[in-house]
């Protein structure tokens, strides 16, 4: 806010702008225990759909195999 201020904008103004700042910049920040929390979540899902893919490749072989014999 000094910064704006030396820089000859009205202390209101700057007081404004800075607050309007501070609400954006916090209002995106997370902490290190909620991207924790979601990278658990994701891989989670990435498990469960990669063992899903497995399951049906395998299936799809087993049927492969019965028709070739």
């Amino acid at each position: 806010m000094d910064t704006l201020i030396e820089g000859g904008m009205p202390e209101k103004q700057a007081k404004a702008l800075a607050s309007a700042m501070f609400q954006l910049v916090d209002s995106h920040l997370v902490t290190k225990n909620y991207l924790d929390m979601r990278l658990a979540q994701l891989k989670s899902e990435l498990i469960q759909w990669m063992v899903g893919v497995i399951v049906v490749q395998t299936g799809l072989t087993a049927v492969l195999f019965k028709l070739m014999h």
